[in-house]
């Protein structure tokens, strides 16, 4: 790797949260569990992406730059999978065209250029990035109303619809049963002896 620290952004589809990104310094850990995670990687300093999911190894990837290009490395029991074939522990090539898929979330990654990035300088000691298992966002708090709203409807057309069977169904108290006809759409003739 250079001299110069490069920055990775990542973009990912969270199957919870919707599309999720973050910006971390190289070298990047991904796992589910920060504890488990190594602190370093041949001297350097790890940043950490945390994908809280099971299908997650608790260490699962590493990403790495090496000559302005990145690097995955499969670390997990499950497998990392690059434009679904499976990465090597050798580790692979990465461009910005390619998605990766770490348990259920697919993870595209590209080199930000010197300079683009108008960040504060990361403390190697706090450069992680958590995903999923926080607070729940606006959307899904939306997503919630919505769904409450369509079920109340549902309940109340499912109600409207039980009243008027059993309504229908209902013996007539007088037992004349020529208005009971009539309201079924039948006409009764009767005819004196």
């Amino acid at each position: 790797m250079s001299g110069e620290p490069s920055f990775v952004q990542l973009s990912w589809e969270d199957p919870t949260m919707g599309t999720r990104s973050a910006t971390l310094q190289a070298p990047i850990a991904i796992g589910r569990d920060s504890e488990q995670m190594p602190k370093q990687n041949s001297g350097q300093a790890l940043s950490h992406l945390k994908l809280d999911h099971k299908q997650v190894s608790r260490y699962h990837a590493l990403i790495t730059v090496t000559n302005r290009r990145l690097y995955i490395t499969d670390k997990s029991a499950n497998g990392t999978f690059l434009n679904g074939r499976a990465v090597s522990r050798e580790g692979q090539p990465l461009t910005t065209k390619d998605t990766l898929r770490i348990g259920p979330f697919k993870i595209t990654a590209s080199i930000l250029r010197d300079g683009a990035t108008n960040a504060t300088e990361l403390n190697p000691d706090r450069s992680q990035y958590t995903a999923g298992g926080g607070s729940s966002g606006p959307n899904t708090v939306v997503i919630g109303l919505v769904g409450a709203g369509i079920l109340l409807i549902m309940g109340l057309g499912t109600w409207a619809i039980a009243s008027g069977l059993l309504e229908r169904a209902r013996p007539d108290p007088s037992g004349d049963t020529s208005s009971r006809n009539v309201r079924q759409g039948e006409i009764e003739t009767t005819s004196a002896l």
